[in-house]
C-alpha cells in the first residue's frame, strides 16, 4: 500500500497539474540533490520534490505524454528516470560508459534519449529505456555540455565551451554533412541552450560573457536579449513571450521577456543549487510533423529499422542506425550479428570491448562483477567465452560477452598468472606464471590442469599460441630476457630470441606472414622476425615510452601503452598509418585483437579431443595425450587413470616420477628452488612428498602436484643425507651427517628433538619401522655398521658390523627384511630384521648403487656410474631390468603406494593425546600393552600429567654470525655439558653484535650489524620486527644492549652515548653523553638501579652509574686492557668482566671491590660472558670454543663445545625474577620517562639529558631555554649564566655544573689521559712526560705527517690531491693550486697594491662610520661586564652535553636578562657591581595564525555554500593530453569547469613535456625519460596506481595523469 508520502506528494503533484491546466507554468529544474516542480507564476511559493535524495542531479528533461523525468546524476555517473505517477520509483537507464553527462534531451517524436558528456567528449542516443546505445559525434568535440531537439526538423543542437567555443547544429542521426558550427564568434562559457519552435530561434546563455542571445536556427539574425549583467546564468527555457533561466551566483531562478529582455523578475530564490531548467508542458514538445505530412517517420514499425529509427533533416527525414560498434547492412535497415571485429581490453578493474567495425571505437565496459586486478585476456571465437587473469585475487576467470555464465576457473597455486593463451582447436588454456615460474595448461573449464614448463623460467609474461602446427611461443622478460618456442605439450623447447632485449612485455603471431612480432617496454620498439626467429627487422621505433598489451588482427599491430595511456595501431607491413585508437584511458593491461566470428584452422584434437580421455595437445608430429599431474597414461597413450604405485626419484634441482606400468612418461614434479636434493620419502595419507636439500641445508615438503611447497626444517642442518616418515605418528626423521645427529620433529617441522648425538659419527641411511617402534640407520665412520634403535633414539643395537658404506636403505614390510646397497661390496644385500640370514641379492655390475627402494617381488636401485634405474627380483636377483638409462646424478629413489606405509600404533589416534611428539617403542615386556609415551622438544620438560611440555626456564643463549642457538646447561657441578644445542628458527639474522632477553614477553633482542639497528623475535621465530631503527644514519652504530624487565625498557650503547627506548619501540632518550667517552659493553643491575659499562677511551674504564646516569663514578682503569664483555651475577653480587688484550677473566665485587682475577692466559680472543648457575661461562673466539669455569674460584674450567665458528655473544636466561614485586613494573611507577629503584621498594623516577624532572617528581619536562650565548645550569635555580663565566673557576650555577668538563690545560699544553698538562714540545719527542706515557702513545716516524684522526701517513703524500688520511687533514692547509710553480715578482707586486688599496678603502669606511655614529660612555657595570674576556678556553672545546640548544626556537624570543618569564638569569653584582636590568631584546611581531585562502584554495565557493569538489557543478577535470598537436590558448582565463574558478592541480605533474600558458606566455617544463628505472612491481604495484596520483577530478579517469612513468613488469620482485 502507498505510504503516507506517496498520497502528500501526489496530491502536491496533482495541484501543480490544475494549476498547469489554469495556465500557469510549472517549472521542472534540477537541484543537484532532488529535482523539482515549481509554479512559475507563484514566486513565494513552495517548490514540489519530485525525487529526493539524489547525489549529484545536473540535467534534467521529460517526456510530457508519458509524464517520465529524465536527468543525469554527474557524481554517480548515470541517467535515471522516474514517473510523475510513481515518482518513489527510479530506474538506471544508463549505467555504464558516462563519466559527466551535462547535457540530456528527449526525443518525443521518436522516443529517444540523447545525452551529451563533457569528458568522453561524445554525443550519444539510445532508446528511452537505454537499450540500443549509439555514438553520434565522437570528433571535434570539446566540453559539450547543453543539448536541444527539434525533432519535427530533425535537427539537434548543443554547446561547445572548450578551448574553442562553439554551438553547433546537427541532424539527429547524427550525420555528419548535416554538422555545421552556427555560433563561434563572441562566445565563452555557454552554458544554457533552448529552442524557441513557434519562433524558431535558439537562446543560449554565457556565464562568462553574463549574457543571453538569441538566433535563427542557422545561426543567423543574431540578437543580445540580456547585456553582459548576469552573474553566472547556467542553464535556460522559455514558455511563451518568457525566458526562465537558473544562475548560480543568486541561487535562483530568474525570468523576462524573451524579446527585449525587460520585465526581469525572480521566480523563486534561495534553491541549494539550481542546474538544469524545463517548462513542463506539452507545449514545449510539439507534435507539428508538417514536413511529414503528419505523419511521424519512425512512428510505424520503427521505420522498418531493426534497432535505431533517429530523426533526419533530409528525406525521408529519419534514418535507421545500429548500436555503437556494430554495422548496418547494405539494406540500411538491418543492423549485422553485433560487431565482427573487437578489441577486447584488460584494465585494473574492468574489462572492455572496442569494436574495430565502425570508425569511433567506443569502448564498452564488460558488465562483469569483482574484477580487482586484471591483467591478461584472450577470447574463444567458438563458444564466445572472454578469459582473463586477475592478479589481485589470483586467479583464472571466464564470462559471456553479456556478462552470464562468469566463473572462476583456477584459484588455487596461482601466483601472478601475467599471460594468457586459448587454443580454440583443441579446447584447451593455455597460461603463465610469474610467480610460480610456471607454464600451465588445462581445458577450458579449468580441469585436468598440467603443468607444462617449470624449468628455467625467470620472469615468463606473454604467450601466444599456433595449434595449427602445434606451438607455443612465450615472452620472458627476467635476468636474461628472451623468446622462447615450444610443442603445445612443453617438449622440444627452443629459444629464438635471447639478443637486444629488455622487457619483451608483449607478442602477437602473424599466421598469414608466419611471422612473430613482439613490443619492447625497454627497448621501447616493436619488431618482427619469422616463427623460427629469423630476419629480425624493427617494426616502430618512435613514441613508445612504455609498452604492455600486444595483439595482432589483419593487417594491422595493436599495443597498450603505460605512459601514453593510449591504445595505438600501426600497419604489420610497414609500421605506417598509425593511428590511436583510444587515448587518456589508465591502467591499461592486456590486449586480445580478434575476429568473434571466425575461428580457422583445425588439427587432430578437433576430433573427439584426439580420442583422449583427458588432455589432447597437438605437436607439429602429431598430437599426444596428456594426464593432469596424479594421473597416467595406460599403454596405449590414450586414458588416464589413477596408477597404483609410481617411482619417485630425485636428480639434482628434480625430483621426477615415472610410471611402473610403461616404465616411461617421466614427469617432473614442478618444484621450485631445489638445488640438490638427497633423501626423498612421502607421506600417503595428505599425497605429500619430502625431500632434503644439501646444497640449501634444508627438508622440505610439497604435494604431489608440487603445490604448497614449504621449507619445514631451514636452521641448524649441515647436511642431511638420510631422511624418513614416521607415517603413523606424522614425525619425520632425519640423519644429519655433518653434525653427527639423529634427528626428528612433526611433519610440519615443529616440535624438533635431538634423538642421538653421542657415539655417532657419520649417519648415512635411515628407515623407519613405526608399527614396531624402530629405525634403522647406517653409519660410516672408522666402523661402518648397521644399527637399531627404538623411535626415541634409546636401546641402540648394532646389528651387523664391518658392513662397509652402505649408502641406502629400505625395509621389505611384508617378509620382515632389510635391503641395502653396499658402496664397498659393490652390491645390493639383505638381513632379516635382526641382521641374520645375510645374502646378496645383485652383486654384478653395480659400480656406485645409490637409491634403494622395493615393491612387491623387486627391488629397485640407481646407480651413479651407469646412469641407470635399475631393478631385480628381490630374492635372487633374477629378471634384472633397466628401467631408465642415461640419467645423471640420482640420488635417492621410492615406490609410492600405500603397501609401503601401512601398520598402526597407538600415536596414530589424536597424536597419542600428546601436546608434542608421540613416540611408539617395542613392548618391554607382555604384560604391558602400552607402546608409545609422549615426549618433548629439545630442551623442553616433560610435565607430571606425562602428556604436556614445558619450556624450558634457564638457558644460555648463544649468537653466531648470522644463527642463535640456546644451550640447557646443568647450574650445579656436572660433567655432563654436551646437551645438544637448537638452533632457533628466525630468519634475516645478518651480522649480530649483541644478545638481550626479555623475560617477562620472552622476547631475544640483538643487534644487527648490517642494518645497524635492534631487532627482536619469539624463539620460534614469530613477531619479528624492528624495535630501535636505523634512519640511515651513518654514525649510528650500536654496541650493545641490555634489559630493564621491569621499567620495560632498552639500555644501548652507540658511539659515545647510552640510550634508553622502551620495549614498546618510544625512544626515551640519552641518559649518559660526552664526547671524551666510549661505552661498549653494557650490564644492568635492576634490582638495585645501577648500571656498569666499559668505557674504551684510550685508557681503558669500567665505569657504574645509576640508571638515569646519575652517579657515574669509575670502578677500574688500572691493570685493563680491553675489556670486552661485561656480566654480571646477581646473586653473589659479583662483576665479571673479560679482557681480549690481556686474555684474563677478572671479577669485582658490585662496589668495584675485592678484584679478583679467575682466569689469566690459555685463552684467545674472549668476547661473550655468561653467569649461569655456578659457573661462568664465555666464547673463544679464535679456538670457536665455548669454555666455563667455576664463578667463585677460577677452578674446574672444563670445554663446553668446539668447532663453532662466527661467535659473537652469549647470555644467560632466567625466568624466576619476582616482577610485580618490582615497583616500576606498574605503571612504570607513575614516572613518565625513567623509572628505578635502588632498594627494591622505592620508585625513582628521572629524565633523560634533554629533559628535567619537574616538581611533581614524576613527570619530565623540557628544561627553560637560555640564550644562545648563555649556558644552561642541570639543576637549582639560577639556570642561565652567560659563556664568558663557565670555566672561570668561580661556580655561578648552585650546582656548580659550570665548572664541570672544564679544560685543565692551556692552549699550548697537552692533557695526559690522566689529566696532567705538559707541554706540547713533549709530546712525541721518545721520552715519556706524562705519568700514564700518553704523550707517547699515538706518535708517528720521522719521514711520517699525524692526521687529525690520529693516522700516520708519509709526508710524500702531503698536498697530493689524494684523501690518505681519510678524514682530509692531509690535504687541508694545501693550496688549491697544488705543485704550482713559484711566484713570481709580478704576483708579489699585484699583491702589494691590491693590499694598499684594500687598506685605503677600510681606513675611509671607518672614518665615514665614526663620522655617522653617535657615541655613548660606558657605565662602569659596562665596564665591569666586559672585563672577563670571552670564551677564554675556546680552543679546542666542545659543547658540553647538558649546554642545551634553542631546540628550533627563534633567537629573536630568547630570554632577556630582566624576563619576567622563563628561568631567572643569575646576577654578578655581588661579583662585579653591574646592573642586570639594562639588557633587553626586541620582540617581533607574531606570525600570522590563518593566512588568507589562496584563489585555488577557494575554487568550489559559490554564494555562501561549498560545493562537493567531484562534481559537475564545482570542479573541473584535467584537459586530456594532446599528443597531435598543442591547444591555442586565448588570452583570456581557460574555458571554466562548471565553476569558473576550479584549478588544475594534476598536470602539473604529468612526467611529459607541457606547455603552459599564462597570458600568452609559454613555460615549457621538461620531464624525466620515459624508463629510468628497471623493472619494478607494477601492475600489482599500487605504488603506481592511479589512485595514488591526483583523483580524478571531476569524474573521469581519462582526465588525468599518473606523476610515475608506468613500469614493465606486474612482477613484486625487481632482480636490480
Amino acid at each position: 500500500m502507498p505510504s503516507n508520502m506517496e498520497y502528500i506528494l501526489r496530491i502536491l503533484l496533482m495541484i501543480g497539474i490544475l494549476r498547469l491546466c489554469k495556465g500557469s507554468p510549472q517549472l521542472l529544474f534540477a537541484n543537484r540533490k532532488d529535482v523539482r516542480i515549481i509554479d512559475a507564476e507563484d514566486a513565494k511559493g513552495n517548490s514540489t520534490v519530485v525525487v529526493a535524495n539524489l547525489e549529484d542531479a545536473s540535467a534534467v528533461d521529460f517526456i510530457f505524454s508519458e509524464g517520465a523525468i529524465f536527468w543525469t546524476d554527474v557524481s554517480l555517473e548515470v541517467i535515471k528516470r522516474t514517473n510523475l505517477n510513481d515518482p518513489q520509483n527510479s530506474i538506471n537507464v544508463i549505467a555504464t560508459g558516462l563519466v559527466s553527462p551535462d547535457g540530456l534531451a528527449c526525443d518525443w517524436l521518436g522516443m529517444k534519449l540523447y545525452w551529451t558528456d563533457s569528458e568522453t567528449n561524445r554525443i550519444e542516443v539510445s532508446n528511452l529505456d537505454g537499450t540500443y546505445r549509439k555514438v553520434l559525434f565522437w570528433e571535434g568535440l570539446d566540453q559539450p555540455r547543453a543539448i536541444a531537439l527539434d525533432p519535427a526538423n530533425g535537427y539537434m543542437y548543443w554547446t561547445d565551451w572548450g578551448e574553442n567555443p562553439k554551438i553547433e547544429r546537427a541532424g539527429m542521426d547524427g550525420s555528419k554533412w548535416s554538422r555545421t558550427e552556427i555560433i563561434k564568434e563572441n562566445i565563452f562559457w555557454p552554458n544554457g541552450l533552448t529552442l524557441d519552435y513557434d519562433d524558431s530561434k535558439i537562446y543560449w546563455a554565457d556565464a562568462k560573457l553574463s549574457f543571453i542571445h538569441r538566433c535563427d536556427f542557422d545561426g543567423s539574425n543574431r540578437q543580445e536579449v540580456i547585456a553582459g549583467e548576469l552573474p553566472h546564468p547556467f542553464a535556460l527555457t522559455l514558455y511563451e513571450k518568457t525566458l526562465y533561466w537558473t544562475d548560480w551566483q543568486t541561487r535562483s531562478i530568474h525570468k523576462c521577456n524573451k524579446l527585449t529582455g525587460q520585465q526581469q523578475w525572480t521566480v523563486h530564490e534561495e534553491i541549494y543549487s539550481p542546474m538544469d531548467i524545463h517548462v513542463y508542458t506539452a507545449k514545449r514538445q510539439p507534435k507539428d510533423l508538417r514536413k511529414t505530412r503528419g505523419m511521424n517517420p519512425c512512428g510505424n514499425n520503427n521505420g522498418g529499422c531493426s534497432h535505431l529509427c533517429l530523426m533526419s533533416p533530409k528525406e525521408p527525414f529519419y534514418a535507421c542506425a545500429c548500436l555503437t560498434g556494430v554495422k548496418l547492412l547494405t539494406n540500411n535497415k538491418t543492423c549485422a550479428d553485433g560487431p565482427q571485429k573487437n578489441l577486447f581490453l584488460a584494465r585494473r578493474t574492468d574489462l572492455r570491448r572496442i569494436s574495430l567495425d565502425t570508425p569511433d571505437y567506443t569502448d564498452v565496459v564488460l558488465p562483469l562483477d569483482n574484477i580487482r586486478h586484471a591483467i591478461a585476456i584472450d577470447y574463444d571465437p567458438v563458444e564466445g567465452y572472454v578469459y582473463w587473469t586477475d592478479d589481485e585475487v589470483q586467479s583464472i576467470r571466464r564470462a559471456q560477452l553479456d556478462g552470464t555464465s562468469q566463473e572462476v576457473l583456477i584459484n588455487t597455486e596461482v601466483d601472478h598468472p601475467d599471460g594468457i593463451a586459448i587454443d580454440w582447436i583443441g579446447r584447451n588454456l593455455y597460461w603463465t606464471d610469474t610467480g610460480t615460474d610456471r607454464i600451465e595448461v588445462a581445458r577450458l573449464n579449468g580441469t585436468y590442469r598440467k603443468v607444462l614448463i617449470s624449468d628455467k623460467l625467470d620472469e615468463p609474461r606473454a604467450i601466444c599460441l599456433d595449434p595449427v602446427a602445434g606451438h607455443m611461443y612465450w615472452t620472458d622478460w627476467g635476468k636474461h630476457p628472451k623468446i622462447e618456442r615450444a610443442n603445445l605439450d612443453g617438449t622440444d623447447r627452443v629459444v629464438l630470441i635471447n639478443t637486444t632485449l629488455g622487457w619483451p612485455n608483449g607478442l602477437a603471431l602473424d599466421f598469414q606472414t608466419r611471422r612473430m612480432y613482439w613490443g619492447d617496454a625497454k627497448t621501447d620498439m616493436i619488431e618482427m622476425a619469422t616463427f623460427e626467429g629469423e630476419n629480425r627487422t624493427v617494426l616502430v621505433r618512435d613514441s613508445l615510452p612504455h609498452i604492455f598489451g600486444f595483439s595482432l588482427l589483419d593487417d594491422y599491430v595493436y599495443w597498450t601503452d603505460w605512459q601514453h595511456r593510449s591504445i595505438e595501431r600501426v600497419n604489420k607491413y610497414t609500421g605506417d598509418d598509425r593511428v590511436t585508437i583510444i587515448e587518456q584511458l589508465p591502467d591499461l593491461m592486456g590486449l586480445k585483437a580478434v575476429n568473434v566470428k571466425k575461428a580457422e584452422g583445425t588439427n587432430p584434437c578437433a576430433d573427439n579431443n584426439g580420442g583422449c580421455s583427458h588432455l589432447c595437445l597437438h605437436r607439429p608430429g602429431g598430437p599426444v595425450c596428456a594426464c593432469p599431474m596424479g594421473l597416467e597414461l595406460v599403454s596405449t597413450g590414450k586414458i588416464c587413470i589413477v596408477p597404483e604405485a609410481f617411482l619417485l626419484y630425485s636428480k639434482s634441482s628434480d625430483i621426477i616420477r615415472i610410471s611402473l606400468e610403461t616404465n616411461r612418461n617421466n614427469q617432473p614434479i614442478p618444484l621450485q628452488g631445489v638445488k640438490k636434493a638427497l633423501a626423498i620419502d612421502f607421506d600417503i595419507s595428505d599425497n605429500r612428498i619430502y625431500w632434503t636439500d644439501g646444497s640449501l641445508k634444508s627438508i622440505s615438503r610439497a604435494f604431489m602436484n608440487g603445490s604448497a611447497l614449504e621449507h619445514i626444517i631451514e636452521f641448524g642442518l649441515n647436511y642431511p643425507e638420510g631422511m624418513a616418515v614416521d607415517w603413523v605418528a606424522h614425525n619425520i626423521y632425519w640423519a644429519d651427517t655433518g653434525k653427527n645427529r639423529i634427528e626428528m620433529a612433526r611433519l610440519d617441522g615443529s616440535s624438533r628433538k635431538v634423538l642421538i648425538w653421542r657415539d655417532l659419527n657419520s649417519p648415512r641411511a635411515l628407515a623407519l619401522d613405526p608399527p614396531n617402534g624402530y629405525m634403522y640407520l647406517t653409519v660410516w665412520g672408522e666402523h661402518p655398521h648397521l644399527e637399531r634403535a627404538s623411535l626415541d633414539g634409546s636401546r641402540r643395537n648394532i646389528l651387523i658390523s664391518k658392513l662397509g658404506r652402505v649408502q641406502d636403505l629400505t625395509i621389505d614390510y611384508g617378509e620382515r627384511r632389510l635391503y641395502w646397497a653396499n658402496l664397498d661390496n659393490k652390491a645390493i644385500e639383505s638381513s632379516d630384521m635382526m641382521g641374520k640370514n645375510r645374502l646378496t641379492v645383485v652383486k654384478e655390475q653395480l659400480p656406485h648403487p645409490m637409491g634403494l627402494t622395493q615393491y612387491q617381488d623387486f627391488v629397485y636401485w640407481t646407480d651413479v656410474k651407469r646412469q641407470t634405474i635399475e631393478r631385480a627380483n628381490k630374492s635372487s636377483g633374477d629378471n634384472r631390468t633397466k628401467i631408465q638409462q642415461g640419467v645423471e646424478f640420482v640420488m635417492d629413489i621410492l615406490v609410492f603406494h600405500a603397501s609401503r606405509q601401512s601398520g598402526w600404533n597407538q600415536c596414530g589416534v589424536n597424536n597419542g593425546a600428546c601436546s608434542h611428539l608421540c613416540l611408539s617403542h617395542p613392548k618391554t615386556d607382555k604384560t604391558s600393552n602400552n607402546t608409545y609415551y609422549c615426549s618433548c622438544p629439545t630442551h623442553y620438560t616433560l610435565n607430571i600429567d606425562n602428556k604436556t611440555c614445558s619450556a624450558p626456564e634457564d638457558y644460555l643463549l648463544l649468537a653466531q654470525r648470522n644463527a642463535i642457538s640456546r644451550l640447557a646447561m646443568d647450574k650445579k657441578e656436572s660433567e655432563t655439558v654436551d646437551n645438544p644445542e637448537v638452533v632457533l628458527p628466525i630468519h634475516g639474522l645478518r651480522n649480530i653484535k649483541a644478545l638481550a632477553f626479555d623475560p617477562v614477553d620472552d622476547f631475544i633482542y640483538w643487534i644487527d650489524g648490517r642494518q645497524k639497528n635492534i631487532k627482536r623475535a619469539h624463539d620460534n621465530g614469530t613477531k619479528l620486527e624492528v624495535v630501535v631503527p636505523n634512519q640511515n644514519n651513518k654514525q649510528f652504530i650500536p654496541f650493545d644492549l641490555a634489559i630493564d624487565p621491569y621499567s620495560r625498557t632498552i639500555y644501548w650503547t652507540c658511539n659515545n652515548v647510552i640510550n634508553v627506548t622502551r620495549l614498546n619501540m618510544k625512544p626515551v632518550g640519552v641518559i649518559v653523553s660526552a664526547n671524551n667517552i666510549k661505552p661498549r659493553s653494557i650490564v644492568l643491575h635492576p634490582e638495585r638501579g645501577y648500571m656498569y659499562w666499559t668505557n674504551m677511551v684510550s685508557q681503558a674504564r669500567i665505569e657504574k652509574a645509576a640508571m638515569d646516569g646519575t652517579e657515574r663514578i669509575t670502578l677500574f682503569k688500572l691493570a685493563l686492557g680491553h675489556p670486552g664483555s661485561l656480566a654480571i651475577d646477581k646473586k653473589s653480587r659479583k662483576l665479571f668482566w673479560a679482557d681480549h688484550d690481556l686474555h684474563r677473566i677478572e671479577s669485582s665485587d658490585l662496589e668495584g671491590g675485592n678484584r679478583k682475577i679467575l682466569l689469566d692466559g690459555l685463552t684467545g680472543s674472549l668476547r661473550g660472558l655468561a653467569a649461569f648457575g655456578d659457573f661462568l661461562y664465555w666464547l673463544d673466539k679464535d679456538n670457536n670454543v665455548i669454555e666455563r669455569i667455576n664463578k667463585k674460584n677460577g677452578e674446574n674450567r672444563l670445554w663446553i663445545r668446539g668447532r663453532i665458528t662466527d661467535l659473537r655473544d652469549l647470555i644467560a636466561v632466567e625466568h624466576n625474577l619476582e616482577i610485580s614485586n618490582h615497583p616500576c613494573s606498574t605503571d612504570n611507577g607513575g614516572c613518565s620517562d625513567i623509572c628505578f629503584s635502588q632498594d627494591s621498594e622505592t620508585v625513582r623516577c628521572s629524565c633523560p639529558l634533554n629533559l628535567e624532572l619537574k616538581s611533581d617528581s614524576k613527570t619530565c619536562a623540557d628544561p627553560p631555554t637560555c640564550q644562545p650565548d648563555y649556558f644552561t645550569c642541570k639543576s637549582g635555580d639560577i639556570r642561565c649564566i652567560p659563556n664568558v663565566w663557565r670555566c672561570d673557576n668561580l661556580g655561578e650555577c648552585e650546582d656548580q655544573s659550570d665548572e664541570e668538563d672544564c679544560p685543565r690545560c692551556r692552549s699550548n699544553q697537552f692533557q695526559c689521559t690522566d689529566g696532567q698538562c705538559i707541554s706540547h714540545e713533549f709530546v712525541c719527542d721518545g721520552k715519556k712526560k706524562c705519568a700514564d706515557g700518553s704523550d707517547e702513545e699515538q706518535c708517528c716516524g720521522k719521514d711520517e705527517f699525524k692526521c687529525r684522526n690520529q693516522k700516520c701517513v708519509s709526508k710524500n703524500k702531503l698536498c697530493d690531491g689524494h684523501n690518505d688520511c681519510t678524514d682530509g687533514s692531509d690535504e687541508i692547509t694545501c693550496t688549491q693550486g697544488r705543485r704550482s710553480p713559484p711566484p713570481t715578482v709580478t704576483h708579489y707586486a699585484i699583491a702589494i697594491v691590491v693590499g694598499i688599496v684594500f687598506l685605503i678603502l677600510v681606513v675611509v669606511l671607518v672614518f665615514i662610520c665614526r663620522r655617522k655614529t653617535n657615541h655613548y660612555p660606558l657605565d662602569d657595570g659596562d665596564i665591569m661586564m666586559v672585563k672577563k674576556p670571552l670564551n677564554p678556553h675556546s680552543e679546542g672545546q666542545c659543547t658540553p652535553p647538558h649546554t642545551l640548544s634553542s631546540r628550533g626556537k627563534s633567537v629573536a624570543t630568547g630570554l632577556s636578562l630582566d624576563s619576567g618569564s622563563g628561568p631567572p638569569l643569575y646576577d654578578r653584582n655581588h661579583v662585579t657591581g653591574a646592573s642586570s636590568s639594562s639588557s633587553t631584546v626586541t620582540q617581533y611581531p607574531k606570525e600570522t595564525l590563518n593566512p588568507p585562502p589562496s584563489p585555488v584554495t577557494d575554487r568550489s565557493y559559490a554564494g555562501e555554500y561549498y560545493y562537493s569538489s567531484n562534481s559537475l557543478s564545482t570542479v573541473r577535470s584535467n584537459r586530456p593530453y594532446k599528443s597531435q598537436k598543442m591547444r591555442q590558448y586565448r588570452n583570456h582565463i581557460p574555458p571554466p569547469p562548471t565553476t569558473p574558478c576550479s584549478t588544475d592541480v594534476c598536470e602539473d605533474s604529468e612526467p611529459y613535456v607541457k606547455k603552459y600558458y599564462f597570458n600568452n606566455s609559454v613555460a615549457e617544463l621538461m620531464s624525466y625519460d620515459s624508463d629510468p628505472y628497471c623493472p619494478p612491481p607494477t601492475p600489482r604495484s599500487q605504488y603506481f596506481s592511479d589512485e595514488m596520483s591526483c583523483p580524478p577530478s571531476p569524474s573521469t579517469e581519462r582526465s588525468y595523469f599518473n606523476p610515475y612513468p608506468p613500469p614493465p613488469s606486474p612482477v613484486g620482485n625487481s632482480d636490480c
